[in-house]
């Protein structure tokens, strides 16, 4: 690895697959022979069948660091993982490792059915690299995280879900990796072994130095544990970096898979995100150009004023979230304004119990240049720590320019996607 202090590094990875059961057969048949026969295996391009499922992933991971991993089913998440734990091999690009790696991806992987809890702690532990004498020495803590009381002499056959869980957990982090990857393992279990769980992880991240990797949908999650985050889309990286910034990004990401697999000529003026709580949420929301109608089409630069209704689904009067106004691409990957409710009004506004709550404001001069663009309005930020609500509104507004106004920017550029208005003095 090039870098200094670099638990993980990936550069320019790649990770193909095939579709076709025995065509993958056949193609790794002929790899195999290729590499006997000493001639590397042809990784550049895709064959029948194949495809990415990861491509041109590059990013570096500090030792001691927390990164999370975000993206929809089939993004290439786990696949990511199982490069880092050395299961997979990249067909493109290098991926260099720094430590020994503690997975909490499949727990309780290697556990024997007719073994006791006690047994299978030996036998898993073995699995996970730890020798006899080392297991011995964490055998009661690892009992004691457990938590599964006299079930430790039964058979594992014997366990529920959660039990073999817990049991597998308790194994994996008592193994004191310098890389600990997790992936979507604390979707089961009890309110007090998830808390317990997190308490550790964070532990161990903050006090002892290890790097974590979280693959999680559990957004509170991955706002918990992570400092940075990792948002991947269809095989490729979309964003790397503050953990607040990339879950609005997914979020978007989010909105626009679920806007673009709605029926054609779906009426609702706007879409909420799946993740979101929900338990405050967003009503009703307008764009006003001074008609009496919602704006869709407005002509530029103008005053614009946009209303939102929030309510609450709360038995308690509940602080009014930060309401933020985005104005995206129609690809909503380029974000070109950002407002956000700001002021003691704002800030000291509390949702009545069950009830609603109006907010509006108004941009005196909006100056964004012609074309189309999506608006997504979120509730919370940094103060509440997850957004409330995310909403995507299903029709783009579009923007143009008065013939007079085209005048006046007689610039050959008229590619910009915001017009900066000014005034100008001549001295001799």
């Amino acid at each position: 690895m090039n870098g200094q202090g670099h638990a993980i590094s990936f550069r320019q990875v790649g990770k193909k697959f095939c579709r076709n059961l025995k065509r993958s057969l056949y193609y790794g048949f002929l790899d195999v022979s290729r590499m006997f026969a000493g001639i590397p295996p042809d990784t550049a391009g895709l064959r029948k069948d194949e495809f990415w499922a990861l491509s041109d992933l590059s990013f570096d991971v500090q030792e001691g660091d927390s990164l999370g991993i975000v993206g929809a089913n089939g993004s290439g998440k786990s696949t990511m993982l199982r490069l880092v734990s050395g299961v997979y091999t990249p067909d493109r690009g290098k991926v260099a490792v720094n430590g020994k790696v503690g997975s909490l991806i499949t727990l309780g992987a290697g556990f024997h059915p007719h073994f006791t809890g006690g047994e299978n702690i030996y036998f898993n532990g073995t699995l996970l690299g730890l020798t006899r004498s080392e297991i011995r020495e964490r055998y009661d803590d690892i009992v004691a995280f457990a938590d599964i009381g006299e079930f430790i002499d039964s058979p594992v056959s014997t366990y529920s879900t959660g039990m073999r869980m817990r049991l597998g957990f308790a194994i994996a982090i008592h193994t004191r990796p310098d890389i600990l990857l997790v992936d979507e393992i604390l979707a089961v279990g009890d309110v007090n072994f998830i808390k317990n769980s997190y308490d550790r992880i964070e532990s161990m991240v903050a006090g002892q130095g290890v790097t974590a990797v979280v693959v999680s949908h559990n957004i509170g999650m991955i706002q918990r544990l992570c400092r940075k985050t990792l948002v991947l889309d269809r095989g490729r990286m979309v964003f790397y970096g503050d953990t607040m910034e990339a879950v609005s990004k997914y979020y978007e990401l989010s909105l626009k898979r679920k806007l673009d697999s709605e029926p054609a000529g779906a009426k609702e003026k706007f879409v909420h995100h799946h993740d979101c709580p929900m338990q405050v949420y967003i009503e009703d929301f307008s764009i006003s150009d001074g008609s009496p109608e919602d704006a869709a089409d407005i002509i530029t630069p103008c005053r614009l004023g946009f209303r939102a209704t929030v309510r609450s689904s709360l038995d308690e009067p509940v602080g009014l979230p930060v309401v933020s106004i985005l104005i995206l691409d129609p690809g909503m990957v380029e974000l070109y304004a950002s407002i956000q409710s700001h002021g003691h009004d704002c800030e000291s506004a509390m949702i009545p119990a069950g009830g609603r709550m109006t907010v509006s404001c108004e941009t005196p001069y909006l100056n964004l240049a012609p074309g189309e663009y999506r608006i997504i309005v979120k509730l919370g930020g940094a103060r509440e720590g997850i957004f409330c609500d995310s909403v995507l509104l299903t029709a783009p507004l579009k923007v143009s320019w008065t013939v007079g106004f085209l005048e006046r920017v007689s610039s050959v550029y008229r590619d910009c996607k915001l017009f900066v208005d000014s005034r100008w003095t001549v001295e001799e």
